[in-house]
């Protein structure tokens, strides 16, 4: 087996791209170094000693917490393919938050402002049109960034060089669903692994499918850069049969990486299998980190001259201490006789068969729903885990999506598409975590001019988010911490959901108490004298002071509704007084948040309907919790929205806000998916149809993994990828809604 430890291999890498008509992708490793210094730009300059680290990704991520300020990359190739051409773009993602680039010591760009007149370019991509003649055989990219505070680095997005034709293709596509994404996440929901279909390798291996495990402390690969060596190229990389398997078939062999629910241990398994010969003649590369790795194979022989080899992957740390953790996984294959693939891919058609996948719906569409039930499979720390507090919670995203943490919104969002989908052990997991986790930080919260923004009472859901080991987290930043108090009300929905659908009484018993006095008297405690629901950092995150956020309101009248509803059937609890707050939530939406009858703003400090945010879609939810239900005023709703929020005019989906950013003014997939669910229910079948039909086409051609975002402009996949409740979560709930009887 051989291994890829040497610096040298590192510093002066043989070019590791590879070619798509006339791309060219630079390697992942580059060296970085804090600190300033006009040498750093010179290519004969000596930078051996600095540090790797992999491009795009934060350099907090990697060893650099807390760093702010100017920090240098380094890139080394060697060129030995010829571009067409006499100009190529020099193509860097987006880097938070200025940079200054060099080729060969030449400037050829730079975007955003160094101090002392800084200013942030972190949304833009960098491109840089360059004359082929700066470029060599030996080449050196220097690239100076500067951080204003918070995540920095070359962070995401393409990085390579192109030429004019692949260039426009890549940025200037044609309309219609395209291929936009090329990375694969498996995960038992322990560990999670991403595979590169452009680079044909493992990028890395996690040993958490979880960010940090708390503020300070990040999640770092044990393994990078994991290649199976052949002598073919890959013919194609999917989803075995929808499940969590990342297949990737050659002419004579077949690949396959995972995680396994089955074994539900900390290893990371690869199958390689097809003709002896083949199979033999492979091998396996990685890149060690620092973390201690464990690795073994073990080979099967197969009928007519076939065979099938397993290699496992694992570690050992603080937190990981069984060091035979890679000798017992395999003994357990040896004594299956090698045919844990097999009950891996049942493992999940199991889930499939179990879940309520309706009648009438296309080919397609189920296997983006299947694919959609893995992806919420992947995401849910399992009763294993090593944090007990953890256990149950649901990501917002898994990797590469840099949203694999646990915010209250999307797994709100999880369980209305587990309940959808019958999958009740799962979703009563998540609600059990909410339920039971540490939280209540942000009773008292003093900020500026000592004014305190905490809750005011003691309450359960957090304000926000959680870490890794299952606390209660508030992203907190200059502007202070989210205090939120939209997921009081989302969960009391997904909570009143979950007990409908599956019949467990028994839950809603045992957690009233807990439920009544931390949940939904915490609202009730937050509704203000104008009849709608205090100043908070609302759904979008906007930290102190905050705003009276209209889907705030919307998400906590509609919870307590759905809990007085719970409480007055069960005969348990104060039903009528929760009853009488939902009325009066509702009134104040109406005269606070209603505008001439006709649509509902973004929030209550909204004046100028050409101001920033005053359009807010999430206001549907409005419609898509049921509060209104009068049909007319819907439908004007929906014609003022699709003319302010609407991409391309509505003929695709919906933006977050007005005048916002580029992430704000993208187009928003949970947005897409909740109008329509919300325009079937008011009857508008063939609209609802189209939004659904734009979704699952797209995902068709990248996976069937659902991105946060599309781009307004080229409609590639944008944001974080795979999006588990603003994603498989509100897919699995639209479809089931558009096509259940």
């Amino acid at each position: 087996m051989k291994v890829l430890m040497s610096l040298f291999f590192l510093v002066f890498i043989i070019f590791n791209y590879v070619s798509f008509s006339q791309t060219i992708l630079l390697p992942e490793r580059w060296h970085f170094s804090t600190g300033d210094n006009p040498e750093y730009l010179n290519p004969k300059f000596d930078d051996k000693k600095w540090t790797l680290i992999d491009v795009p990704d934060y350099w907090e991520s990697q060893g650099f917490d807390g760093y702010d300020g100017v920090a240098w990359y380094r890139v080394h190739f060697t060129l030995d393919k010829k571009l067409s051409g006499d100009s190529v773009y020099v193509i860097l993602g987006k880097i938070d938050d200025a940079d200054e680039t060099y080729l060969n010591g030449v400037r050829i760009g730079g975007m955003g402002k160094f101090p002392p007149n800084a200013a942030t370019a972190y949304n833009e991509v960098r491109y840089y049109k360059i004359s082929k003649k700066l470029l060599k055989k030996d080449n050196v990219i220097a690239v100076r960034v500067f951080d204003m505070g918070g995540p920095g680095g070359i962070v995401y997005g393409p990085i390579g060089i192109y030429d004019e034709k692949d260039y426009k293709k890549e940025f200037f596509p044609s309309p219609g669903p395209k291929k936009s994404f090329y990375q694969l996440v498996t995960s038992n929901g322990l560990i999670a692994a991403v595979y590169d279909a452009r680079r044909e390798q493992i990028e890395y291996i996690d040993p958490f499918i979880f960010k940090a495990f708390d503020s300070a402390n990040y999640v770092n690969p044990f393994l990078r850069m994991v290649e199976v060596k052949t002598n073919a190229k890959p013919l194609k990389t999917f989803y075995k049969d929808n499940t969590h398997v990342i297949t990737v078939k050659y002419p004579k062999i077949e690949v396959n990486y995972f995680a396994s629910f089955n074994n539900e241990d900390k290893v990371f398994y690869i199958d390689v299998s097809g003709q002896r010969s083949k199979v033999d003649a492979c091998s396996l590369n990685y890149l060690l980190q620092k973390t201690k790795v464990l690795v073994d194979s073990v080979e099967f022989e197969r009928p007519n001259d076939q065979a099938e080899k397993y290699y496992l992957l694992s570690y050992t740390d603080s937190l990981q201490t069984d060091d035979q953790i890679v000798a017992k996984a395999k003994t357990r294959l040896v004594a299956n006789k090698g045919n844990l693939l097999n009950e891996e891919i049942n493992f999940m058609k199991k889930i499939f068969a179990k879940a309520k996948i309706p009648n009438g719906i296309s080919a397609m569409q189920r296997d983006l729903l299947e694919q959609s039930i893995s992806v919420l499979k992947m995401a849910q720390i399992p009763p294993q885990g090593i944090f007990e507090k953890s256990r149950g919670q649901i990501l917002a995203s898994l990797p590469p999506g840099g949203w694999n943490i646990g915010w209250v919104r999307d797994g709100c969002y999880s369980i209305l598409g587990l309940n959808r989908l019958g999958l009740f052990d799962e979703a009563r997991k998540v609600l059990f975590f909410m339920l039971h986790t540490e939280s209540n930080h942000y009773v008292h919260f003093l900020f500026k001019a000592g004014k305190d923004y905490g809750v005011g009472v003691p309450y359960q859901i957090s304000v926000c988010r959680y870490f890794g080991d299952g606390k209660e987290e508030s992203d907190y930043n200059d502007d202070g911490p989210n205090i939120e108090l939209d997921g009081f009300g989302l969960s009391l929905i997904a909570l009143s959901d979950y007990v409908q659908r599956s019949g467990d009484t028994a839950f809603f018993k045992e957690n009233y108490e807990l439920v009544a006095s931390k949940v939904a008297d915490a609202i009730i405690h937050c509704i203000d004298t104008n009849n709608v629901i205090r100043i908070d950092s609302g759904p979008w995150e906007r930290h102190l002071p905050g705003k009276q956020f209209a889907y705030t309101s919307i998400a906590c009248a509609a919870g307590l509704r759905d809990f007085a509803e719970l409480s007055s059937k069960f005969k348990i609890g104060e039903s009528e007084k929760y009853n009488k707050a939902y009325l009066r939530l509702l009134g104040g939406i109406r005269k606070e948040l209603v505008v001439d009858n006709r649509f509902i703003k973004g929030n209550v400090e909204a004046s100028d309907s050409n101001a920033y945010d005053f359009f807010d879609g999430g206001t549907f939810e409005a419609f898509g919790f049921g509060l209104f239900k009068d049909k007319s005023f819907f439908q004007s709703q929906l014609n003022k929205y699709q003319k302010i929020l609407g991409v391309e005019g509505g003929i695709h989906g919906f933006s977050r806000i007005n005048k916002g950013d580029w992430y704000e003014t993208a187009e928003w997939i949970l947005l897409d998916l909740r109008v329509a669910a919300t325009m079937h229910r008011f009857g508008d079948q063939k609209g609802a149809r189209r939004l659904v039909d734009w979704v699952t086409k797209q995902a068709a051609l990248n996976y069937n993994l659902i991105p946060e975002l599309y781009n307004q402009k080229t409609s590639f996949y944008d944001g974080a990828v795979p999006m588990v409740g603003f994603g498989a979560g509100a897919y699995a709930a639209t479809l089931l809604d558009l096509y259940s009887k």
